[in-house]
């Protein structure tokens, strides 16, 4: 009987492990052949996974943001073509561990904010578009349980930028009431440990 608890426990962390996970969007398999060059033309909403990214457009190897010019999804004011600013990422599950890139196409130095629906924020500068060094940068938010993301340019009228390297993690998925439970995890346990004398009974013939 011991054995039989010891291994629906085993079994109910496995569960438990496998309900997490991490994630990364990098937009390239979206954004190639999508060509350098803004066309003022938006992808939205753009759904890949649990994410939704609203307000901007695909570019591959995008010109003149040295900091990435790989796939990125992006928004720029120049063209007035209903691309916004901020962008904005929704999750269909709440998420936990959120980074992204933001890239500057801006002429000049540009302060961005990155906020969540849980209140919390992060405001950073990023360079001019052609400083190689730092013409981007990367910003975390602490929350658990996070469904929405904001990516905002202070230049209001003329902002130029782009976002990439999403990551987050999937919040767990709802723990079973522990009756049910624990009553999948023995079942489980008395599959396995049938199968195990069984497997010994035909080694001993």
């Amino acid at each position: 009987m011991k054995s039989l608890i010891a291994s629906a426990s085993f079994c109910m962390l496995m569960l438990a492990a496998a309900s997490a996970s991490a994630s990364m969007v990098d937009f390239e398999a979206q954004a190639a052949n999508r060509g350098g060059f803004l066309t003022g033309i938006p992808d939205s909403p753009l759904t890949i996974g649990i994410a939704t990214f609203t307000g901007g457009e695909l570019r591959s190897g995008l010109i003149n943001f040295p900091g990435n010019e790989t796939g990125v999804y992006t928004s720029e004011g120049l063209f007035g073509s209903g691309e916004t600013n901020p962008l904005a990422i929704a999750f269909a599950t709440p998420v936990h561990d959120f980074s992204v890139l933001v890239a500057s196409g801006d002429s000049q130095n540009q302060t961005y904010t990155v906020s969540d629906n849980l209140g919390d924020s992060a405001t950073f500068i990023v360079a001019l578009s052609g400083s190689l060094s730092n013409s981007a940068g990367t910003v975390s938010l602490p929350g658990d349980g996070i469904t929405s993301v904001f990516i905002t340019s202070a230049n209001t009228d003329f902002w130029n930028f782009a976002i990439d390297n999403v990551t987050f993690t999937a919040a767990p998925a709802p723990v079973p009431e522990p009756a049910s439970g624990l009553l999948v995890a023995l079942g489980l346990a008395l599959i396995l440990n049938v199968g195990a004398k069984r497997t010994k009974l035909l080694l001993r013939k």
